[in-house]
């Protein structure tokens, strides 16, 4: 006598699996854009002429 286990279920729209796949990730900005952004004002304040 075999014991079976349960057989994965099968999507009944094939296009499900590649939907779940593309999930969109966070919208906030990474901590390398938030390091390039301070570097390039910085960069900016100081190439200003002083008034």
């Amino acid at each position: 006598m075999k014991i079976r286990g349960k057989a994965p279920r099968k999507p009944r729209n094939p296009l499900v699996v590649l939907v779940r796949q593309r999930k969109a990730g966070s919208h906030a900005p990474t901590l390398k854009v938030q390091r390039q952004k301070a570097k390039l004002a910085l960069k900016k304040q100081l190439k200003k002429p002083e008034q």
